[in-house]
Parts: structure tokens; sequence; C-alpha cells
């Protein structure tokens, strides 16, 4: 990388900051959209966490407005890890079943179907199933329900 000077030094890393906190910004604007059922008291809540400062600027037209190319996933979970997809569909057995569990436990504790579960671990329905079942046996995680409305949820929750 070519030596710059001080001054152009400076002033790519003000360019930087500055698209970086769009970028942020943008990203916030995203996840609200993905929850229009947040009300503003919910939302007041998170004015003191980690984006605090950021959510308190946006406004209802960035809201309704702005571009966003963040591809959240529609059913509220965490964003895919393109890359974890794509390793774990060439896994099988107790490293297959090490994905699945990751991604339940992915879900903060909330009970989660097997569709989402699929798209977040990939791989054919038989093999998901067949991951679920062990982890229930191993008792690793709990089903409850059955056909469309069966849940899976972690038993062991990961230490942060």
């Amino acid at each position: 990388m070519p030596h710059l000077p001080g001054n152009n030094m400076t002033q790519l890393s003000d360019r930087l900051e500055t698209i970086l906190h769009q970028a942020e910004r943008r990203a916030l604007v995203a996840v609200l959209r993905s929850r229009p059922e947040l009300t503003l008291d919910q939302l007041q809540a998170c004015f003191t966490g980690r984006y605090g400062e950021i959510l308190q600027t946006i406004t209802i037209r960035e809201l309704t407005d702005t571009k966003v190319a963040l591809d959240l996933p529609s059913d509220g979970g965490p964003v895919i890890d393109r890359g974890a997809l794509e390793r774990a569909k060439r896994l099988t057995g107790e490293a297959f079943d090490a994905c699945v569990l990751q991604a339940i436990q992915s879900a903060g504790g909330q009970p989660v179907s097997a569709s989402y579960l699929r798209v977040r671990v990939g791989g054919p329905r038989w093999k998901l199933l067949g991951s679920l079942r062990r982890l229930v046996e191993a008792g690793q995680v709990e089903r409850t329900g059955v056909t469309s409305s069966t849940r899976y949820r972690p038993l062991v929750v990961p230490k942060p």
C-alpha cells in the first residue's frame, strides 16, 4: 500500500468514518422496517443501548423512504450467514447436528420452526429432521407442537 501523507490519511479516515456511520444508520432502518409490530414505547427502550444515539435521530421519513439493500430474513430471525449455509450443506452426523444446534441457539431462546432452520442450515428436509430428532433424544433441544406448529428451542443455553 502506498504511503499517504498525513493530511490525505486523515481525509481517508474521515471519509471511511462517514461511510460506516451511513451504513450503520441504513442497517438500523432496515432492522426497524423488518419489525413493524414494534411500538414506539418498545423502540424507546432501545435508546440507551449501543445504537441508542443513532436510533434517536432516525426520522419517520427515513423509515418509509430509505432504500435499503440489506437482506433481512422475513421470519424475523438473525441475518443468514451464506458462508455458514454452504459449509453446513457438506456436513453430516454430529458436525451437522452442531450447526443445527447453533442455529437454534442463535434465536435467543425463542422456539423456531423447521423452515426457519432450513434457510439457515441448508440441506434436504430429511437431513434436518434427522438431526432434530437426534438433538431432542440427546436432551439438547425441546420439541413442542405437531406438524406445521412444531417448534424447537434449546435446552442448553450457550454462555455469552
